[in-house]
């Protein structure tokens, strides 16, 4: 936690803002993550400086709208299984080979700021910038800011600057697992008359949703040039997410999370994940000096 020495004493003046070892909150061997809890009297939230990953969000009086597995390793360089990664600056496999969903998840950012707010909220703000190993999987320059409001909502603001000298593709996406108390029984909202993409098993189709959403087997799907608003309605609450991105990726892996170490067989039951970004139709091209600045708001 020595990347924190410096900004230990400013977090002791915001109130309800402090910084634990994950094996404090979730156990697990080997040497953990940095976490940063905000507690206030609006929510509770926690979050990993690696990949600047928020883990959990409880708003005041309400459960946790944020799922992580029950498998979930904390460890250096590897992303969490759960809560928001994010994905950037490229969404899913890539053509070299590189790590999929990009870098942004799984290297270290910098707390930077933490400040508790006047209508009883806290806002944190993270940044990441080139080091030697991100250089390696990516030429050009940049500058990434997260800030992230915690209160009766949660509220995530990314903003990359391109500041390379040609023109990138660039894709990202909040990558939210909801907690959900039985997925097959979540009705997602938001997405009726939209064209989405079938990815499972690379089939790569093109269909229109009609109607809510109800997941019967393993889904992948991006859904194209989506409102602003989803919901995901489920027994214990009804989740809304709002965001000015263009995509919805709607995943769980249902049977095949046996195969998978870090969820484990019939866990897929406890979420959804219905991601908000810019990615396949939707994914942009930056211009040098050009900025892609998205949000996003979960509430329940």
């Amino acid at each position: 936690m020595s990347q924190l020495s410096a900004f230990n004493a400013q977090l002791t003046e915001v109130a309800g803002v402090s910084v634990v070892n994950s094996s404090e909150l979730y156990g697990g061997d080997g040497a953990g993550l940095p976490l940063v809890v905000v507690d206030n009297a609006l929510g509770r939230a926690v979050l990993a400086l690696q990949g600047a990953h928020l883990i959990s969000f409880v708003p005041k009086g309400g459960v946790d709208l944020l799922w992580l597995s029950p498998k979930a390793a904390f460890n250096p360089g590897k992303a969490v299984r759960g809560g928001i990664p994010l994905c950037l600056p490229w969404f899913g496999g890539h053509p070299d080979g590189k790590p999929a969903h990009g870098f942004a998840r799984s290297n270290d950012w910098q707390l930077v700021s933490a400040e508790a707010l006047a209508d009883g909220s806290t806002r944190l703000t993270l940044t990441l910038a080139p080091t030697d190993a991100i250089r390696a999987l990516w030429e050009h320059d940049f500058a990434y800011t997260l800030t992230v409001a915690v209160g009766s909502a949660l509220t995530l603001a990314l903003d990359c600057q391109h500041k390379g000298n040609a023109p990138i593709k660039f894709a990202s996406a909040f990558h939210t697992y909801f907690a959900v108390p039985n997925v097959a029984t979540a009705r997602i909202g938001g997405l009726d008359g939209k064209t989405y993409i079938n990815t499972v098993d690379g089939a790569n189709t093109r269909h229109q949703q009609d109607g809510e959403l109800v997941l019967e087997g393993p889904t992948d799907r991006v859904y194209l040039d989506v409102p602003a608003v989803q919901t995901i309605a489920n027994e214990q609450n009804t989740i809304r997410i709002d965001s000015d991105t263009k995509s919805a990726v709607v995943w769980n892996p249902w049977d095949h999370a046996a195969k998978m170490a870090d969820v484990g067989e019939g866990n897929h039951a406890g979420f959804v994940c219905v991601e908000r970004g810019d990615v396949f139709d939707n994914a942009i091209e930056l211009a040098p000096g050009e900025s892609y600045r998205v949000s996003m708001t979960l509430s329940a």
